[in-house]
């Protein structure tokens, strides 16, 4: 248990690992605002009754320990003031994010070995960021609409009821993780009118813009952000980081989920999907369904792009044949989740050679729960 002093936004954590064959390491974390992750219950003995007090106090392990045995109730987590342990962290990466959608004050981390006797594994260090002051002492969001028809793209409004107090740091910047690149962003509004924003960037799964600076003299101002978007996976969760881009050391805090707006009644950043069939692949697009690979700069690539719904990770197989059925090239063979994506193909075979000009079948192969979904495109290739 680490104590950090007072409520910081957390940033990234990084570390350094070595993994022997045979060995594995998971590295968890949570975070929490109070120096025990756990909740202790008493029992009243009027019928099934427990209760967290004791002598009109909340009970602590110390005083949870000092009742008679027939008395506890047993010790749950404390999921009020404590964060649920993270998923395990990708340790290939070498970073991430600290688990934590608000500032804290304790971090926990988990560290766990397993090996064969013959092999070892090695936390060399963690290292971890964090702001104090905080960017906010609270910055609560919620999305609207929560529920919207799969892969269709729908008009958001992501909503920040910012609360700064004291010396926190202000920001000017918001980031928005969204499951594809955004259709569009139409409109930032404070207090429900419209003020001048910056895209700075929009990247496939992220978009970053630069709005007036909120600081103490605009705390608890409702902060609105529309933009267009299309969502695949039931559940999705379209997470948020505010900053201060004039302070580029200090780390980006996460928002959290809650009632940002009392005119609405989402509470949540996440959304869900009207309709769920078992379709798995929504859309194949080409580009064009001939193109001309003989190097002059124009159409020489065909763009294939696709988008899965609602689906873990799950194998996928793109192959191109011609019309014997005879498979000429892999374009991809993997695994994907939800959303959307593309690959190109340059007209070459297997062995790298340019295939002679004619049709060409497009196979999509998706391998899910529901059994092999499959789509299939006419290519033509011509010079």
């Amino acid at each position: 248990m680490i104590d950090l002093g007072q409520p910081v936004s957390l940033g990234r954590l990084n570390w350094s690992v070595q993994e022997d064959e045979g060995a594995a390491i998971d590295l968890t974390m949570r975070s929490g605002d109070d120096s025990d992750p756990n909740t202790y219950w008493r029992k009243t003995f009027r019928g099934d009754e427990t209760t967290r007090y004791s002598d009109g106090k909340a009970l602590v392990l110390s005083t949870y320990n000092r009742l008679d045995k027939g008395e506890r109730a047993g010790i749950t987590p404390d999921t009020e003031n404590w964060k649920t342990w993270s998923p395990p962290y990708d340790l290939a990466l070498s970073s991430g994010d600290l688990a934590g959608n608000k500032p804290r004050q304790f971090v926990q981390f988990a560290v766990q070995f397993s090996s064969t006797s013959a092999a070892g594994g090695w936390l060399h260090y963690l290292q971890f960021e964090v702001s104090d002051p905080p960017v906010a002492s609270q910055a609560l969001a919620e999305i609207v609409p929560v529920e919207v028809s799969a892969g269709a793209v729908t008009q958001f409004t992501y909503k920040i009821l910012p609360r700064l107090t004291g010396t926190d740091l202000g920001f000017d910047s918001i980031e928005i993780k969204t499951p594809a690149r955004v259709a569009s962003i139409d409109q930032v509004r404070l207090e429900g009118l419209p003020v001048d924003f910056t895209e700075v960037r929009v990247e496939e799964n992220e978009f970053e813009l630069r709005i007036p600076r909120m600081d103490l003299q605009r705390t608890n101002e409702l902060l609105e952000v529309d933009f267009q978007a299309q969502v695949f996976q039931f559940g999705t969760v379209f997470a948020a980081r505010i900053f201060d881009s004039q302070q580029p050391h200090e780390v980006h805090q996460g928002v959290t989920a809650g009632d940002a707006d009392q005119l609405v009644d989402s509470n949540t950043l996440r959304v869900g999907l009207i309709n769920i069939d078992k379709k798995a692949v929504n859309d194949l697009r080409l580009t064009s369904r001939s193109f001309t690979p003989n190097g002059d700069g124009v159409n020489d690539q065909l763009k294939i792009q696709y988008e899965l719904l609602n689906l873990g990770a799950v194998p996928v197989a793109i192959d191109l044949y011609d019309l014997s059925g005879r498979r000429i090239s892999e374009l991809y063979h993997g695994t994907a989740t939800s959303g959307r994506f593309a690959v190109t193909w340059d007209g070459r075979d297997a062995q790298a050679k340019l295939v002679p000009p004619g049709l060409y079948i497009l196979r999509l192969e998706v391998e899910s729960d529901g059994g092999i979904k499959s789509e299939q495109r006419v290519v033509s290739l011509v010079y």
